[in-house]
């Protein structure tokens, strides 16, 4: 009976270290939670990566125009926990909603490169450049 004791043990220290790491490989990112393309192929990310501090995520905004860089916008870097961002693409106004929460998260015009986060009800244009190698 002990030997079997032991081997449900064993099991379920593997069991527990393996979701433990997959968990990890998880939530340390960055991580994709929302993502869209315009017609014309300009990509738009949501990007959300864990801090391992007080602060748990630091949440991104990101986009590239086709043969272009990625550009960067601030969302959060408080954040909490988000799992999917939905994504609501307008393609005669040239924009894409994400939601979070089924609110308004970000509104970004693709043609005019305008940035909304609606939690500051703040517009931003021309985000920061990454480096030519970044990839989401």
């Amino acid at each position: 009976m002990r030997a079997h004791s032991n081997t449900v043990l064993a099991a379920f220290v593997v069991l527990a270290l393996l979701l433990g790491t997959l968990l990890i490989r998880y939530i340390h990112g960055p991580r994709v939670i929302g993502r869209a393309v315009s017609p014309g192929g300009v990509e738009m990310v949501i990007l959300q990566k864990c801090n391992w501090s007080g602060e748990p995520f630091t949440t991104s905004f990101v986009y590239r125009k086709p043969g272009g860089g990625w550009r960067w916008f601030y969302f959060n870097h408080q954040d909490n926990f988000w799992g999917h961002a939905g994504v609501q693409m307008d393609t005669n106004q040239h924009r894409a909603i994400f939601y979070r929460n089924n609110a308004p998260a970000v509104t970004f015009d693709w043609e005019a490169e305008v940035y909304t986060l609606h939690r500051r009800q703040t517009t931003s244009t021309n985000g920061e450049p990454l480096p030519a190698r970044w990839q989401p």
